[in-house]
């Protein structure tokens, strides 16, 4: 994210006090999240390796303030996602039928209707997700996914919390904010003049990183 981006939308989410629940993510095909805003539980020292994907600047909520909305996603991994059985016809089949209808002439349409109906009584079974076993409330808090031990797909560096709808927080509900070194006068000022008090620690991103 371009640092003149994300000063702008820090100083939207300080200024307003709301993170706007603005997410939506899909669990299984046909199946969506309400929305959502999130925050991740990551030790400040590796912030970095959102970085990436964030931008340079990061708010740091006090645990009791996000504790009182926020959940913690659950993620399952796609091997064990509750399936139903179904049998369709054989997808081989209806691949060379439809191949078959690719040339006209009448042969071809006996070809691709003979397939067809082969395909219907060699019926194969496919098992997809259960979509009624994950509806409900917590399915919001669902996230199917895959993790492994490259450092952009593990577990350790997701670790999201999140809440239904837009988050609306008090000024106390602030414990940090994390801004490159040169955008510190800037912010100090602008959470003065929005009346946040001044024991909120502002650090560098620059200190971050190499700590």
């Amino acid at each position: 994210m371009v640092p003149s981006d994300a000063s702008i939308a820090l100083n939207s989410i300080l200024g307003s006090r709301k993170l706007l629940g603005s997410c939506i993510e899909r669990v299984v095909t046909g199946l969506e999240t309400a929305k959502f805003c999130c925050v991740t539980d990551i030790p400040i020292k590796d912030l970095p390796s959102h970085a990436p994907y964030y931008g340079n600047f990061a708010i740091g909520f006090k645990a009791e303030a996000i504790h009182r909305t926020f959940l913690p996603v659950m993620y399952v991994p796609t091997q064990s996602m509750p399936v139903v059985e179904k049998m369709v016809p054989n997808p081989r089949l209806t691949e060379m039928a439809f191949d078959s209808l690719r040339y006209q002439g009448a042969f071809q349409e006996q070809q691709a209707a003979r397939l067809l109906s082969l395909a219907a009584h060699q019926k194969e079974a496919v098992k997809e997700p259960d979509r009624e076993a994950l509806q409900g409330f917590l399915m919001n808090f669902v996230k199917v996914t895959k993790f492994d031990v490259s450092p952009e797909n593990t577990f350790y560096r997701e670790r999201e919390w999140r809440n239904i709808g837009d988050f609306s927080f008090a000024f106390d509900d602030v414990a940090a904010v994390v801004v490159p070194a040169s955008f510190l006068p800037g912010v100090r000022d602008f959470l003065d003049k929005e009346g946040y008090p001044r024991s909120i620690s502002l650090i560098a991103w620059e200190f971050v990183e190499n700590a």
